[in-house]
């Protein structure tokens, strides 16, 4: 990566930003700023990085970010082919935290939003109605000067303070400890494996790049990843069958050999491991909710 990994997104005589993204991919650079972000999908998909969180993303997700917590929406391959006629849109609003500040929390008031700075500190992934009501509310916050700018985005937070409809993302143990090199190895690693993670993956090529050995290179990730290596390209895996199993396009056999997996019970295993369900469970409930809002 050649930017550093910590990114001022606001000036000091801000209080949030609102951007209106439209390119051919999202930002592939991972990184980290200390400003709150709040980001809505509205068209182009991929595999969201929120911490030690891995997750495919699609048009409708919506997340909120706090303050110096990694992440990175890694649009598709497909995406960054020459000539293909794909592309990405987001909406995305970036505060500064001292809008949030504890004096100001600790009020009776601001009891739900005192929780939403709290659970927001592993990153918030909502579903449900939640994400339609922000983004309409996101719609119209271009056009407000001064202070109404303010009062819509307190409107945004009250509705995800309010929401029920959120998962939380990174684990609770998880802490940033990385520095600028870091982003720039880890860059390297997470570029290498969401080109080859179909295909067999040596450990042994993924410790050159950074011109390591394997021990090396298994005791650098670890701390940083807060997970090993194998688990990390496993978790890659199973983000792009979940996406695949909602297309309904393949059978599951074929999905795993289609993520990199040599065997259906070793896929089944790792599904099973990191989703929570068998990866039959997961295509039934997707299909359940599809019927029940047809």
């Amino acid at each position: 990566m050649s930017s550093p990994n910590i990114e001022k997104t606001i000036t000091s005589r801000q209080a949030f930003i609102f951007k209106d993204l439209k390119s051919p991919y999202f930002n592939p650079h991972w990184h980290f700023h200390p400003e709150f972000q709040i980001s809505y999908i509205i068209k182009g998909k991929g595999t969201r990085f929120i911490g030690d969180n891995v997750q495919p993303f699609k048009e409708g997700d919506l997340v909120l970010t706090p303050p110096n917590l990694p992440h990175l929406w890694r649009s598709d391959e497909p995406y960054f082919e020459k000539d293909n006629a794909l592309s990405t849109h987001a909406m995305v609003i970036y505060f500064d935290q001292e809008l949030m500040s504890p004096p100001l929390l600790r009020r009776e008031e601001f009891y739900a939003l005192k929780k939403l700075v709290e659970n927001a500190s592993r990153g918030m992934e909502f579903y449900g109605d939640t994400p339609e009501q922000v983004y309409r509310l996101m719609q119209n916050i271009a056009p407000k000067k001064g202070f109404r700018r303010i009062i819509r985005l307190l409107e945004i937070l009250e509705v995800m303070a309010n929401s029920e409809e959120y998962n939380l993302l990174s684990s609770p143990g998880y802490r940033n400890v990385f520095k600028t090199d870091d982003a720039d190895k880890m860059q390297l690693v997470y570029d290498y494996v969401m080109k080859h993670f179909t295909t067999k993956i040596e450990l042994s090529d993924v410790s050159d790049l950074l011109h390591m050995t394997t021990t090396s290179f298994c005791r650098y990730f670890k701390p940083r990843a807060n997970k090993t290596f194998t688990r990390f390209v496993n978790e890659i895996r199973i983000g792009h069958a979940r996406k695949l199993l909602l297309e309904d396009n393949f059978n599951i056999s074929q999905i795993s050999y289609e993520c990199g997996f040599n065997t259906l019970s070793n896929f089944n295993r790792q599904f099973k491991s990191i989703v929570k369900m068998s990866p039959h469970e997961y295509q039934k409930l997707f299909l359940d909710i599809k019927t029940g809002m047809s």
